[in-house]
């Protein structure tokens, strides 16, 4: 994710102006400012272990989606690029997630992760 919000740095998308084309930065329009904002904050929830954290992949890959197919914007770089590493993250985390379910931890019980985050272990 952390790739994601560098690529809000890259041109977002071309518009048609007086002189010609122009190029936006992806942090220059709300939308991309709203995509760094989530994938800090999502590869901050990775670090910590909170499992639900593909929420914020997915959400900062529907953002950058909407963009692409918005008929009034050419894509740039950036934005294929925060859209293809948001999906391949929402994919790894949600494999991850069921994967990490499942195993057990060294006592044999399930690790304390859940889907009440990091701070709302349960320990029985």
């Amino acid at each position: 994710m952390v790739v994601a919000a560098a690529a809000m740095f890259l041109p977002w998308h071309t518009t048609a102006s007086a002189s010609g084309t122009e190029s936006v930065q992806g942090i220059a329009v709300n939308d991309g400012q709203l995509v760094l904002v989530v994938s800090l904050v999502t590869a901050g929830l990775v670090q910590v272990g909170w499992r639900p954290a593909w929420i914020g992949s997915g959400f900062a890959g529907a953002v950058t989606i909407r963009r692409i197919l918005d008929g009034g914007t050419d894509p740039a770089a950036g934005l294929w690029i925060a859209a293809a590493v948001s999906l391949v993250a929402v994919v790894l985390l949600i494999w991850e997630m069921f994967t990490g379910v499942s195993a057990p931890g060294d006592d044999g019980k399930p690790l304390g992760h859940g889907l009440s985050g990091p701070l709302g272990r349960r320990r029985r």
